[in-house]
């Protein structure tokens, strides 16, 4: 049974069930559903999807419509990609006022909301700060701190200016046009990008018919109804280290959940492990081991929520929990006097 997906990308169909094709002939609504899945390179990370559909073509059209999305919403946030709207918008030389998408104008509103509910500690502006500290992980040696002093003349939401429409609305809107009033600025929408992403995909997917629904991108995870005769899709909090056993389990249904942390971006020099969250008050990578995983109804506010929390640390954290639109976190950190021993919060509403 070959199937097959046309798009950017050549998608290579994995479909776990292949019963029922000899069955005898029954209305579509007696048929159980079973269970598709789909894994495929995306988003610079590997991409699943799990879809409970009556038939393989059902599930197919769910998945393409989830895969359509991605393409089309990859094409305007990847940082990493030089022809996407928002590298070309940090690589334009002028000054003047540039009219954005929809979609990059509604990422803006959301960083722009979560730097304020985070102290200021969520910035999109410090790309050119992550360019630094990135290559320094590569190269494994610090920056010059006039390489960083420079980059910080280039940093702040002050270097931005919006339509006028959009700063004096008393409601959520989105800007239409957006200034940057120095050279040389770089916007990195990473912290949140995959999970409006996975937000919309997941919106696509939902229209389709199908509700039983996981998409994990990454480790950035959006779920809708469980699968069939379960209480919800099972998913771990992992430990500190790639050898330390789940901290434990949820069963999570319709919301998001989010990991970040230091595991698998960091570099250790003259004894200080770098990881790749940049303080945007300090303009260096924040030092501590730790991980954060956070629980809330959408896959956007899971994945900015991990990266201010990650940013703010263990002790902000807990006193700004209850103001930000979080409904679980386990943040895990490492003992700044012992390595080998943790420190554990868990916030719940």
């Amino acid at each position: 049974m070959a199937l097959r997906a046309t798009g950017m990308i050549g998608w290579h169909w994995l479909w776990s069930v292949l019963v029922g094709l000899f069955l005898p002939d029954i209305s579509i609504a007696q048929e159980p559903l079973l269970r598709f899945e789909l894994s495929v390179p995306s988003m610079g990370s590997n991409l699943d999807m799990v879809v409970y559909a009556q038939t393989g073509q059902q599930a197919k059209s769910t998945m393409d419509a989830g895969l359509r999305e991605i393409d089309r919403l990859s094409l305007i946030l990847s940082n990493y990609d030089s022809e996407s709207e928002i590298s070309k918008l940090c690589n334009q030389s002028s000054l003047d006022p540039i009219v954005v998408s929809e979609d990059l104008g509604r990422v803006f509103k959301h960083s722009q909301r979560w730097n304020r509910l985070s102290e200021g500690k969520f910035d999109i502006t410090v790309g050119r700060l992550s360019q630094i500290w990135r290559a320094s992980r590569k190269q494994k040696q610090l920056p010059l701190q006039s390489e960083i002093d420079e980059a910080r003349l280039r940093c702040g939401w002050r270097m931005l200016r919006f339509d006028p429409e959009f700063a004096n609305a008393a409601e959520f809107t989105t800007p239409k046009t957006v200034q940057m009033l120095v050279p040389g600025m770089q916007l990195d929408v990473s912290g949140l990008a995959t999970g409006y992403i996975l937000d919309r995909a997941f919106e696509k997917m939902i229209a389709t018919g199908c509700s039983s629904i996981l998409i994990n991108a990454g480790g950035d995870i959006r779920v809708g109804d469980p699968p069939p005769d379960r209480d919800g899709w099972r998913v771990v909090v992992a430990g500190l280290g790639k050898e330390s056993p789940p901290l434990s389990s949820r069963l999570i249904r319709n919301c998001a959940v989010t990991t970040s942390g230091d595991l698998y971006q960091f570099v250790e020099i003259d004894g200080h492990r770098y990881s790749h969250f940049i303080d945007p008050h300090t303009g260096s990578p924040v030092e501590r081991r730790q991980s954060v995983t956070v629980f809330a109804e959408t896959a956007l506010d899971a994945d900015a929520g991990a990266t201010a929390l990650a940013i703010l640390g263990i002790e902000r954290a807990s006193a700004l929990f209850e103001t930000l639109p979080l409904n679980e976190v386990v943040f895990v950190q490492a003992d700044s006097s012992n390595s080998d021993a943790i420190r554990m919060r868990h916030f719940l509403k």
